[in-house]
């Protein structure tokens, strides 16, 4: 299912974030945004997923026009989103949290199967099944919160920062975690700050800067890890 977003412009009131901002996520592929903070990776994810509206431009998901559905719609053409920070219900277990995200009818049906997907992907949640989410560590919410973004059958699933704030060692496993995620065939859509990460997982990167993409690489074979380093931080200076 491929997402194309073309000439793009979303904001917030009056504040304009997005300024003809425009990506193309292939079927199956797994697509990087990276950029200096406030410069709009966080908008084009919740413009894409229906939280805040689109003042122009085009955003079609397998042949549809996503802008004028409503974010329920969108969860079910398989189009679901994982928010930046912590999303879960404090006092819900984490098997009451992974089933409350198959509500989509077509997820409803399959959830047993996707829960054992989530356990085979993040063991640690599979030991922690019967815990309240308020009493896990943060990778272990993270964990979760992908797992309950996983639990909705996504054709497409995009994660805002998910290694934000967490520790190195712990940072490596999810995104190990992640690339298993890859491996079931999802298409993915990272926003991270973490170059390397997103360099290991993601064939294509766009750096965005000022509400546009300034860079977008086609082939991360095509540069070395210092070119987009130097890229990055000589653009973003």
């Amino acid at each position: 299912m491929r997402l194309s977003v073309e000439n793009l412009s979303a904001g917030y009131g009056r504040i304009r974030v997005l300024h003809g901002i425009s990506i193309n996520v292939d079927q199956g592929s797994s697509v990087g945004l990276f950029g200096p903070n406030g410069h709009g990776k966080t908008t084009l994810l919740r413009s894409i997923s229906g939280i805040i509206p689109v003042e122009q431009g085009v955003i079609n998901f397998a042949g549809q026009d996503m802008r004028c559905k409503s974010s329920h719609q969108i969860v079910d053409a398989g189009l679901i989103h994982v928010p930046q920070g912590s999303t879960l219900l404090p006092r819900m277990t984490v098997i009451e949290t992974l089933t409350l995200g198959a509500f989509p009818n077509h997820a409803w049906v399959q959830r047993n199967n996707k829960l054992q997907e989530v356990f085979d992907i993040f063991p640690r949640l599979a030991e922690r099944r019967h815990q309240n989410c308020n009493t896990l560590s943060g990778g272990e919410r993270q964990m979760a919160a992908i797992g309950v973004g996983l639990m909705g059958c996504p054709k497409l699933l995009m994660l805002d920062e998910p290694t934000l704030g967490l520790a190195p060692r712990i940072r490596q496993e999810l995104a190990e975690q992640i690339g298993r995620v890859a491996q079931t065939g999802v298409t993915l859509v990272i926003v991270d700050q973490d170059v390397d990460l997103l360099l290991k997982l993601c064939p294509r990167l766009y750096l965005i800067e000022q509400g546009t993409v300034s860079l977008e690489i086609k082939d991360r074979d095509e540069l070395s890890h210092q070119d987009v380093i130097n890229r990055y931080f000589g653009n973003a200076a």
